[in-house]
């Protein structure tokens, strides 16, 4: 399907630049050059099997990694495929063993559910005592849960893995109240679940608008919830986790000073452009965004509402392939981009660049602001070319260092 939209938005684009000019000309043979003789072939389901012996242990993950980098993951084997990179998966573990993780990851997933039910139970019955005795996840889990409630019918669900096995019966929802409802509806209450859990697990964050938009992603091809759970969990909580901190100082799980927050992970992004693309990072201190903070929906959401629904999960594949949601100094999880996010930091970057023209026009703030977010969707822009530029910019960082 993806490969097919690029086909299209190709023919369309060399159809509206024909006749207009040997420059656009020039740039429509650039243009076809780049996506009819590159195509771009996800992992394959051979290659997956190849890396797997035959007591389920995971031999090697470089092939299967190059060709997640290459294409991402067919959506029917996300939910393997990711557990694996994410470390979810041991590359020990036999296939046996790997059932009984997911045994466990249930239990806990579980546990995170009863919670959820017994402060939803607190809720319902007044108050009898001196406040100070009530649970201390009780306050949290009230303001996370009400947000949760608001945010989960404006979710956006893309059709995928799970309402497939929906619709045609391999998967039901132990709490959905009808087994003939929309696999949308019963999305929508899974993802409350997820992110209720998520809300548990990690009080510090709790729930934060932005999340439900991770949430679903991993929902979409993981019919599993537990499993769509930890994956989610995996992905946000390691490095991509400060996006959903303001004030780091009262977020941090540690209490440690060291702990980031989003307006450090836009500060990185300007000093990125400020090595890439020095002109650039001129206008924007001319007009005081240096901080970037115009881009803040981008780096939040993973550009989850930048790139079209398909590119977004080939983007989010690469980023995992690549490990770029490990933290800095996780040796559990091998990092082809040195993790931190500083992969994703430099694909925004190449987003950016790529709207220069658009960039450098802005005569003040909130004309960026509007571009960023009105404009940058519209530009359609393939996540494979935006990781390979992104790559890219990470060698230029890395010697300006």
């Amino acid at each position: 399907m993806a490969d097919e939209s690029r086909t299209v938005r190709a023919a369309a684009l060399a159809f509206a630049v024909a006749g207009t000019g040997v420059g656009l000309a020039v740039a429509s043979a650039s243009f076809y050059a780049t996506y009819f003789n590159q195509p771009y072939k996800k992992l394959s389901h051979q290659t997956w099997y190849d890396a797997i012996d035959a007591d389920g242990r995971i031999k090697d993950l470089s092939a299967v990694r190059a060709g997640v980098l290459d294409g991402g993951i067919p959506s029917s084997l996300r939910e393997e495929v990711w557990s694996a990179l994410l470390g979810l998966r041991k590359r020990n573990s036999t296939s046996v063993e790997y059932e009984q993780g997911k045994r466990q990851r249930k239990e806990r997933y579980d546990g995170f559910r009863r919670r959820c039910g017994e402060l939803v139970d607190l809720l319902s019955k007044p108050v009898k005592g001196p406040v100070a005795n009530l649970p201390s996840d009780l306050a949290s889990f009230t303001e996370a849960s009400r947000i949760i409630a608001a945010d989960a019918p404006r979710t956006s669900f893309t059709y995928g893995t799970f309402a497939r096995d929906w619709e045609s019966g391999i998967v039901n929802g132990e709490d959905i109240t009808s087994p003939t409802v929309d696999w949308r509806v019963a999305q929508r209450e899974r993802l409350i679940r997820v992110l209720e859990a998520y809300a548990i697990l990690d009080p510090g964050i709790g729930y934060t608008q932005g999340m439900n938009d991770l949430a679903a992603k991993f929902l979409r091809d993981v019919s599993n919830e537990s499993e769509a759970f930890w994956c989610f969990a995996t992905f946000m909580g390691g490095s991509y986790r400060c996006h959903f901190v303001i004030n780091p100082h009262e977020s941090s799980r540690t209490g440690g000073r060291d702990q980031e927050g989003v307006s450090d992970r836009l500060r990185s992004l300007g000093e990125i452009i400020k090595v890439v693309d020095t002109p650039m990072h001129k206008h924007l201190s001319l007009l005081k965004s240096e901080e970037c903070m115009f881009a803040f929906r981008a780096v939040v959401v993973l550009m989850a509402r930048e790139l079209d629904a398909e590119e977004v999960g080939l983007l989010w594949d690469m980023l995992i392939g690549a490990g770029d949601f490990a933290p800095i100094g996780n040796d559990g999880v091998e990092k082809l981009a040195g993790g931190g996010a500083k992969l994703f930091l430099h694909v925004v970057a190449a987003a950016l660049i790529g709207m220069r023209p658009q960039v450098m026009a802005c005569k003040k703030a909130d004309d960026l602001m509007q571009l960023v977010s009105r404009k940058l969707p519209g530009h359609h822009f393939m996540a494979h070319d935006l990781v390979k530029k992104g790559r890219e910019l990470m060698k230029i960082s890395a010697k300006a260092v």
